[in-house]
Formats: C-alpha cells, structure tokens, sequence
C-alpha cells in the first residue's frame, strides 16, 4: 500500500511540547511515529507561521511578515502545498479558524469554523470519514481549543494593565491553568485517530500533528501569550510525521517548520526539479533517511501586537538559532542577546560580547540573511 496515498495535516494551536505527559494518547502516538524534538518554527504566532509553513519560506520573502501584513502573502508568485498537490491527483480540504490563517488558494473545499461553537471532535471526524471515500487525499485542520481557552480565562483577565504584574507573578498558576486543557486535546487526538483507524485508511494516511508556536505562561515580563519574543517556549515547537510502515524514530538535529513543504511534496511524488528555487526549505527526508547530519541554521522573526516595543507593521525581533547556540537582535530598542541553550535551557543568562569570534559569526550570518530577504532594520 502507498502510505502516502492520503496526508492529514493537524496545527495543535499554541501546543507546549513540554505538556506531551499529559497527553497520553498524542505521547502513544509519538512513539510510533518520527519525532522531532528540535522543530523551530521560523515566526511564533500563528498567520506568519502558517505562510511559511505553507510556502515553504520564511515570512520575511513570502509577504506575511507582520501581524497586520495577513493580506500580503505573495499569491500570484507563490505555490502552495494544497496547489501542487493537487497537481499529483490529490482531493484538498481545509477546515480553518478564518479565510487569512492559511493561503487558502489551491484547496478544493475551505470549510472555516466558529470557534465559540465548534465540536472539534464532531467536526473534524465528519470530514475525514466524509474524504476517506475519496481516491487520494490531503486535509489540513487546524485545532484551536486550547488557544482559545487560555484566551479567555488569562489573557482577556489580565490584558489591563492594572493587571499585568499579578500574571507575571503566579507562572504557577499560569502553567496550571494552561496544562487543564490538555485533556481535551488529547482525547481530541484520539478521536481523529480512532477515526482513521475505523474508516479503513490507516495504512495509506500519513499523519502530521504540528504546534504553529508554542505559548507562554508568564516567563518573561512581557510576553503574555506568543509572538513577541523569539525564547524558546514559544519557538521550539512540537512535531511528528506518522508515516505506516516506518520505523519510529527521534530526530535530534535541529529542524526548521519551513522544512515541512518540500517533505509534504516528496510524499506525494512532486518532482523536486519542478520545486520553486525561492523555496528556503529542504525536505526533511534527507535527515530521516541519514543522508544529512548535523542542525540546520533557523532564523526567527516575529515583531509584537503588544509587549515592550510593539511592532505589528513590520518584524522588530529577528534570531538565528544553531548548534544550541541562539542569538537574537531587538531592533527597535537595538540591543542584542546571545544564549548557550546547552548549559542555559530557560534563556536566563545573556551572554552576548560583541568581540567573541563565536558571535561574530553568528552576527554576520544574521544579518546576510536580513540583507538577502530585504529586511531593513537599524543595524548600521
């Protein structure tokens, strides 16, 4: 059988990585499947990250590099997963939060969904009984429940600011309040799971369950919720690929969500010839198959709707991230950061000396890849 035949892609909006225990069934499924447990998503917050994903690109070349950039994706330049797979004979469904979360072009069937109201289970179980008749699919769904949870019950109590600092002050809290909605998400997990398994497709669908960023639960002052920062909370990201009849496995070296468009595309057979070369991913086959060792050099870009230096025009934060090393600019207050994460995990402790060769390098490379992808900034 051709495990490829169908693809379902799940975002598991604002998903912790570290939240995995208590997840039963989603950690179960890890274990069958390829893990990778150094994804970094190229923006944390939820349009830029999934235009990237979608364009295999980051946000700064396809268009949607800002928060209110969300109508500026490249459209009549780019080709989106859905448009080539297509091409390979495949039948293309969504079912989105909104018409902008995603470039929709190319779907054969956009449904969007009230999150007030949305059965998630319901819904979603629906429609993949509703494709399995189909001869060859790929859908994308996009699950929104713990997101809009913590939506209601943190950010929209504490986003006064009379009320900020006693948000900051109880991460406890925070971090309990956000790990009550995993119970829900995981039986979600198993409901789609079930579901495949029930209508006879489990051996020819690949399943990915990807986080768009991660979430905050008050570590930094500041940061309320994602997207203002480029720590790592909300950049390292969870990431698996169920393909049947593959081992499982875990992937250390460390990957870029950019990279899930041309995996998509190799699955379904799109000729890696006919790829765009403006595409910035590479498949993350070459690492699952040994052909490639070692991390591939992530930069992150996002700039904030709130925060210290709100920049909702235009991407103020940018960082690459390699080998555990992370350095980060601030471009509006012009100051920089620089992490060993090895020895420093929690980004508690800024290293950064502008005379150490090690952040020199990383510099120039930073800000070659500014220059390339016409970023301006106030570096001088």
């Amino acid at each position: 059988m051709n495990p490829f035949k169908n693809i379902i892609f799940v975002t598991l909006d604002g998903y912790r990585k570290d939240k995995l225990d208590l997840c039963p069934n989603l950690k179960s499924h890890v274990e069958n499947s390829i893990y990778f447990e150094n994804m970094i998503t190229v923006a944390p917050y939820t349009l830029a990250a999934h235009h990237s994903i979608f364009s295999g690109m980051y946000p700064s070349r396809n268009g949607v590099n800002a928060y209110y950039n969300m109508f500026k994706f490249k459209k009549n330049e780019i080709a989106t997963i859905p448009e080539l797979l297509k091409e390979q004979g495949f039948y293309t469904s969504c079912d989105i939060i909104n018409d902008v979360v995603i470039p929709a072009k190319g779907f054969d069937e956009v449904n969007i969904f009230d999150e007030k109201t949305v059965d998630f289970k319901k819904r979603h179980t629906e429609l993949i009984t509703k494709l399995s008749q189909r001869d060859s699919f790929f859908l994308f769904l996009h699950y929104t429940e713990p997101h809009k949870n913590y939506v209601v019950d943190i950010v929209q109590k504490y986003k006064d600011a009379e009320n900020k600092d006693e948000y900051f002050n109880q991460v406890e809290e925070n971090d309990r309040r956000y790990s009550s909605y995993m119970h829900e998400l995981d039986e979600y997990v198993f409901e789609i799971l079930n579901t495949i398994k029930n209508c006879g497709i489990s051996e020819e669908t690949t399943i990915i369950f990807q986080a768009d960023h991660g979430t905050a639960v008050g570590e930094r002052n500041g940061e309320m919720f994602y997207g203002v920062f480029v720590y790592d909370y909300t950049t390292n990201v969870f990431s698996s690929i169920h393909i049947p009849g593959r081992e499982s496995m875990k992937i250390s070296p460390q990957c870029r969500t950019i990279d899930l468009f041309p995996t998509i595309l190799e699955m379904a057979s799109y000729p890696k010839n006919k790829i765009d070369l403006k595409v910035q991913g590479e498949s993350l086959f070459e690492i699952i198959d040994g052909n490639t060792f070692g991390d591939r050099d992530v930069f992150i870009e996002t700039g904030g709707l709130y925060g210290p230096w709100p920049s909702p025009k235009k991407h103020n934060v940018f960082c690459i991230r390699t080998n555990n090393k992370k350095l980060i600019y601030n471009d509006t207050p012009q100051t920089w950061e620089f992490y060993d994460l090895k020895s420093d995990p929690n980004e508690e402790n800024n290293i950064y000396d502008n005379t150490a060769e090690e952040i020199k390098t990383l510099k120039l490379k930073l800000i070659t890849f500014m220059q390339d992808n016409n970023i301006e900034t106030n570096i001088s």
